[in-house]
């Protein structure tokens, strides 16, 4: 998928065994939404898991808070700016302070900025 022309859009609950619809909030088996509601974001959505999930499994929601994306659920890495890291090795060892403040949190999955 390119995510330059497409971002990824979740449709489905995060949690592994659930897969409810997020819009309808019924297995995708029997999901009854139309195309036109699931081009909206839907509502309700943290980290990708259902209002359901969040209430029925809060010790592994517990988990997931503040390690994963806020929108998707997806894994989120460190991502260092090319002026972070010539800052770094030019003005060594103040450089690596200014490198940190400039580091940037990213979701590997939908890309979004994560703060």
């Amino acid at each position: 998928m390119d995510k330059s022309s497409r971002p990824y859009k979740r449709i489905k609950c995060a949690r592994k065994g659930c897969g409810k619809c997020l819009f309808c909030l019924k297995i995708v088996a029997l999901c009854e939404c139309a195309p036109e509601d699931k081009s909206k974001e839907p509502s309700n959505v943290l980290y990708g898991w259902c209002v359901k999930c969040r209430t029925n499994h809060s010790e592994d929601y517990k988990k997931v808070v503040g390690n994963k994306c806020t929108y998707c659920g997806g894994d989120i890495e460190d991502n260092y700016p090319a002026v972070g890291i010539g800052l770094a090795i030019l003005l060594f060892p103040f450089g690596i302070g200014i490198c940190c403040c400039l580091k940037e949190r990213k979701c590997v999955m939908c890309d979004r900025s994560v703060i």
